[in-house]
């Protein structure tokens, strides 16, 4: 379940992955309550069992960054919220209602996934819960916020997507360019939406 303790947990399990690397590991990917861990190809089932008993057998504290806050504005203009009468639809609210609920929402970035920099974000008030498209899109323009059932996400590249769109931001999410950090948000930031106009 998208849980804050469950969420604790899978940041500082993925830390000690993280810092007490094993060259068995490929990779990891941490989830809303997992953490998917990419092995290398020729790993035993001992090996791979053996592993798994070191990390979670370790208790060394992992002192675990701070969350940060991150203002994100969003422009919930017609234009750029081609899904919001589906969502009022759903919810049964008007469009102006609908705005001020996810603008109210206390948002945590769980985790990182689907693509380069999309951050999967609980916290959204629940009545705006809305199910994903039938049919997703195969365009979906970088900077789109949508709901995706009780979550909310931005897509940071344009890419295909089935989530409800609302809104966009004008904020780069994803930048390719900046290799030290490509990804604005991190799993673990608080963020709060500014509603902007066009």
């Amino acid at each position: 379940k998208i849980s804050e303790d469950i969420h604790k947990d899978v940041l500082h399990y993925s830390q000690v992955l993280v810092e007490s690397f094993d060259s068995l590991i490929n990779n990891i990917s941490p989830g809303y309550c997992s953490i998917l861990i990419r092995l290398q190809a020729k790993v035993s089932m001992n090996q791979s069992i053996s592993l798994i008993r070191k990390i979670f057998n370790n208790d060394t504290h992992i002192n675990i960054s701070s969350s940060r806050t991150v203002n994100i504005p969003v422009c919930y203009d017609g234009e750029f919220s081609p899904d919001m009468k589906r969502v009022m639809k759903y919810t049964g609210y008007s469009r102006d209602e609908v705005i001020d609920r996810h603008v109210s929402g206390s948002y945590l970035v769980y985790f990182i996934g689907f693509s380069p920099g999309f951050p999967y974000m609980g916290g959204m008030d629940t009545s705006l819960e809305t199910p994903r498209q039938k049919t997703p899109r195969t365009i979906v323009p970088a900077g789109s916020v949508a709901i995706g059932g009780k979550q909310t996400g931005i897509y940071p590249i344009e890419s295909p997507g089935g989530w409800n769109i609302i809104g966009k931001t004008p904020l780069k999410i994803f930048d390719k360019n900046n290799y030290l950090k490509p990804a604005m948000l991190s799993p673990g930031d608080q963020i709060k939406i500014i509603r902007i106009s066009l």
